[in-house]
């Protein structure tokens, strides 16, 4: 049975060693109101169930992502290091560390101002630029919570390496929306989606391009992506260390896509205002995200040259 009912329980977990986590937990309940609070509370309880499956605590699951914040913490103080093939691979597929991503993905949500803010973004661009009924693939579902939004727009096909995310599927009661399926996606559909969803996944891939490329196939004249580019983040699972959002913009350019919004967020506690944001991205010295919502670039045919020429101009597909 979960233990937590209320957003005060929450700030009760976060005593002793865990009180570094109160204050970005305060700043975010402050700064986004109900809507932060009823988040924390639903995605901890769903977390505790989760770990309860494996006879751990959220308490446990606390001390271990501290640790873990300490280390990377130190760890970006360091040269970069990066682990290479097999290594990694079998990293990857250790169901310890597969759990361990899970717990700290999912607390990193709550924890973390830039994290959230990306929850957060995504929700945004999908409320702005899509309709209803679309059909949507997301490759990397980890803990299925941007699925389980994903789906309120439409049918979703996820794809996820992780075979422990099927406990987050079925907690997260999303048997009848959400496909599913444990293993690597090969970009081999027609284009039948509407949205291709890829949150912190470009980093972890030895070919970034290549998925691009096939995101773009697989998508519909006039469909969107969604993606994030970790920048200066190394970490023993990132197979690509990105450095400057130009270097982001270039790639989903070179790949098959238009941009259409773009938004930055820094990996810090501190607020910043916009322009401040913009300038710290670009600062060799800070880590950040940067997440884009673009769409697929389709070639100019006759037809499309002649349709530009009408004094209307052409007609784009509805997002």
């Amino acid at each position: 049975m979960a233990t937590l009912q209320t957003f005060d329980d929450v700030l009760a977990l976060l005593h002793g060693d865990l009180e570094t986590f109160r204050y970005p937990v305060l700043d975010l309940a402050e700064r986004h109101g109900e809507r932060y609070r009823a988040d924390a509370v639903f995605i901890l309880r769903k977390l505790e169930e989760f770990l309860a499956g494996y006879g751990e605590t959220l308490e446990g699951a606390l001390e271990l992502y501290r640790r873990y914040v300490e280390s990377v913490l130190e760890e970006r103080q360091q040269p970069p290091r990066r682990e290479e093939g097999p290594a990694v691979d079998t990293l990857l597929e250790d169901p310890g560390f597969q759990r361990s991503y899970l717990h700290t993905l999912t607390l990193s949500t709550l924890l973390n101002r830039s994290r959230y803010e990306l929850f957060l973004d995504y929700r945004r661009s999908l409320e702005e630029n899509c309709r209803r009924g679309i059909s949507i693939l997301e490759i990397g579902a980890g803990n299925c919570l941007d699925a389980a939004y994903a789906c309120t727009f439409g049918r979703v096909v996820a794809f996820e390496r992780n075979e422990q995310s099927r406990l987050w599927h079925r907690l997260l009661g999303l048997e009848g929306s959400v496909d599913l399926r444990i293993g690597l996606y090969g970009f081999d559909d027609p284009p039948v989606f509407d949205l291709v969803v890829m949150i912190e996944l470009m980093e972890h891939l030895q070919d970034p391009a290549g998925f691009l490329r096939g995101a773009s196939r697989v998508l519909k004249d006039g469909g969107f992506a969604y993606l994030t580019f970790a920048l200066r983040m190394p970490q023993i699972d990132h197979l690509q260390d990105f450095t400057s959002i130009e270097e982001c913009r270039a790639l989903v350019a070179e790949n098959g896509f238009a941009l259409v919004r773009e938004h930055c967020l820094i990996d810090t506690y501190q607020d910043f205002d916009e322009e401040e944001r913009w300038a710290l991205a670009q600062d060799s010295r800070h880590a950040a995200i940067w997440c884009c919502l673009c769409r697929k670039r389709t070639a100019p045919t006759d037809g499309w040259l002649d349709q530009f020429n009408e004094e209307d101009g052409p007609t784009w597909i509805s997002g």
